[in-house]
């Protein structure tokens, strides 16, 4: 008998959430129909296996090789963030970002109306140490006239950029990386180009202040938006560094809606490339001597003898999946509950033989075990 095992349904889990984790990397990167093209083309070869089409199933996983390297190539910043997400030790020793918005968006504008470029990170859960150059280590609390001092023209460390961690002033004077898109506008200089390159690969705000046309700038991941007013700048970075507000708590509600569906979709290609590995006929028969073991034996009674202590079985599956579990540890189960003393015919039937999930028993030999069933006390007594 086919049973699901706790081994399967720990696999069928981890399966189910490295697809969640891949397609939720995948959405944010814009890369979704990238990484769902990948599974696809990984499911058709497993097809291609069960249906025994070699020559298909060769094609389709070489596809599959190139469309990974391409995938690691192509998107190589959006990989780069994604495993620093894995920093958790380095996360967790991080303090909760602090709103600092106003001080931020005051001194943003005051820097804009005197001409004085900056450039402000605020640094949320991502780190950006691995990204950036160390700069000053200046740990101040966040202020308006600190960050307008720090940008001043005369300051030393006017053209780099000042880091904000929580409700401090980390670092000042850092180099951020450049973007790497083409599609850039022709009037971005280098603070402009470096503040898109650190925002689409972290998580972090970056506020760009062009000293040429007086503007402020907020970008974050892939996106940039010219900031109109003081009050506009604070209520953005308070919706997006966590501060509760009307619209962030509608924002949250169709996150959670979006996550709901990702997560149902992960099950859905789990269960995809779970049918297509396991409840597919196999195509290779595998034959197996299995030892006897006798269950439900009636109280007061003992075995003492049988017909046969093992069996012949042929078993069903793919080579996958042969080849990869353990068939040493069957054993066939010989049910006596309703035996009775003396000489016992037991038919056996498929459902004896309890097989790993996705390998079938098509046959076995011999289909009947007799045993013989004696009273304990008189098989105790001497001859």
């Amino acid at each position: 008998m086919t049973s699901i095992h706790w081994q399967s349904v720990v696999d069928f889990l981890v399966l189910a959430i490295a697809l969640y984790l891949l397609l939720r990397w995948s959405r944010q990167a814009r890369a979704f129909r990238f990484a769902v093209g990948i599974l696809a083309l990984r499911v058709a070869a497993l097809l291609a296996r069960q249906l025994d089409l070699l020559i298909t199933g060769w094609v389709l996983d070489a596809v599959t090789v190139i469309a990974i390297l391409a995938l690691l190539i192509v998107f190589q910043p959006e990989l780069r963030r994604a495993f620093t997400r894995f920093d958790i030790l380095g996360r967790a020793r991080r303090r909760e970002q602090g709103t600092s918005a106003s001080a931020v968006s005051t001194a943003a504008f005051s820097l804009a109306r005197a001409s004085c470029g900056a450039l402000i990170v605020l640094s949320r859960r991502d780190p950006i140490g691995e990204l950036t150059t160390p700069g000053i280590v200046l740990n101040a609390q966040v202020s308006a006239e600190i960050l307008e001092a720090i940008f001043q023209k005369q300051s030393p460390v006017h053209d780099g950029a000042a880091v904000i961690d929580g409700d401090r002033v980390a670092r000042v004077g850092a180099v951020l990386p450049l973007t790497i898109r083409s599609q850039v506008p022709e009037h971005y200089g280098t603070r402009h180009r470096a503040g898109m390159g650190l925002a689409e690969r972290t998580d972090a705000l970056v506020i760009v202040v062009s000293e040429e046309r007086a503007e402020v700038s907020l970008m974050w991941e892939n996106q940039t938006r010219v900031m109109p007013s003081v009050g506009a700048l604070s209520a953005a970075l308070e919706s997006m560094t966590g501060r509760p507000s009307r619209r962030s708590a509608l924002s949250r509600r169709a996150l959670r809606s979006q996550e709901l569906k990702l997560q149902a979709t992960a099950v859905g290609l789990a269960a995809l490339v779970w049918s297509v590995t396991f409840l597919f006929p196999g195509r290779s028969v595998w034959v197996r001597t299995v030892p006897v073991e006798f269950t439900n034996v009636p109280p007061g009674l003992i075995v003492t003898g049988e017909s046969t202590d093992t069996l012949q079985v042929w078993l069903r599956g793919n080579q996958f999946l042969f080849e990869t579990v353990d068939l040493n540890t069957l054993a066939a189960h010989c049910d006596l509950r309703a035996a009775h003393e003396g000489l016992n015919a037991i038919p056996l039937g498929a459902a004896a033989v309890d097989t790993p999930f996705g390998i079938k028993v098509e046959a076995m030999t011999p289909r009947q075990i007799k045993v013989r069933l004696v009273n304990a006390s008189q098989a105790s007594k001497p001859d």
